[in-house]
């Protein structure tokens, strides 16, 4: 089971989303899997988990014209809440 103590840890290093067609998807199921295994996965915040980088390199537009004019704002507006809580860096094996 991947809750186990021996399963491994994964560390995904920022930049989740302004990299391609799937953002919203990556995005998503990476937070999912934070939700799923919270001790397992760990989201460090890269220099595109920041709302003007967003807006300027295309997530703010994607969320918009996939999600719609009412509920895309919001969604992007919490995925920023999101990313403010991420911490900027990790230690892996002490070091």
């Amino acid at each position: 089971s991947p809750a186990e103590r021996s399963a491994p840890a994964f560390v995904f290093n920022g930049d989740f989303v302004d990299r391609g067609d799937h953002q919203l998807e990556v995005i998503g199921l990476l937070l999912a899997l934070k939700v799923l295994l919270p001790e397992k996965v760990w989201l460090v915040r890269g220099n595109h988990e920041d709302r003007n980088m967003n807006q300027k390199y295309g997530f703010a537009d994607e969320c918009t014209e996939r999600l719609g004019s009412e509920f895309g704002p919001k969604v992007f507006d919490l995925v920023h809440k999101s990313f403010d809580c991420l911490p900027l860096g990790c230690l892996i094996a002490d070091k």
